[in-house]
């Protein structure tokens, strides 16, 4: 057994020490009160609010009426696309956005693909366009928002000095176009 005076030597020479602690333990009991009573209920109030919202943000339809969207959707998405004879256009609109971003636009190549089953043309575009890349970023947006049907399909970014700001970026497009008379 621990002699009282003992016990008492040590409370005198470690009394910092033992106030140190016994605040540490108040600190992480109050942080335990904190989290179990009050900050785990609003969590799960908040979840449960959020889920409902998420339930009844949907509206469900049956099954005539999501036919019937869905196929007007799809009238308006074909009524979207471009007949083939706006290539040269759609790739005149690239490079009026790559000017505006100042930007210098390489060689262009092209690949078309028929695609029989839409009755469609898709014709993959590869470009490189160089600048800050302040302004590729812009520019990439404002090809994502191109009114014609175009996608995205690869990026790549390079930094050929090192000791400029100069960034180049390889894109992948391709553009969805109706053939002729479709």
């Amino acid at each position: 057994m621990i002699n009282k005076a003992y016990f008492k030597e040590i409370l005198n020479v470690r009394i910092r020490t033992i106030i140190v602690l016994v605040t540490i333990v108040i600190i992480n009991i109050g942080l335990m009160l904190f989290l179990n009573f009050y900050q785990r209920p609003k969590l799960v109030q908040l979840h449960d609010e959020w889920f409902k919202k998420r339930k009844s943000s949907g509206t469900v339809l049956d099954r005539g009426a999501a036919f019937e969207k869905g196929s007007a959707d799809i009238i308006r998405w074909q009524a979207m696309i471009a007949p083939k004879k706006d290539l040269a256009r759609i790739v005149g609109e690239i490079y009026e956005v790559a000017r505006s971003n100042s930007l210098s636009l390489g060689g262009i190549t092209y690949k078309p693909e028929l695609l029989k089953t839409e009755k469609m043309l898709s014709y993959v575009i590869g470009f490189t366009v160089t600048g800050r890349y302040a302004a590729i970023k812009s520019f990439i947006g404002d090809v994502g928002r191109l009114r014609d049907i175009v996608s995205i399909d690869s990026i790549s970014l390079s930094n050929p000095k090192l000791t400029e700001e100069i960034v180049s970026l390889k894109l992948n497009l391709t553009v969805y176009l109706k053939l002729e008379g479709q």
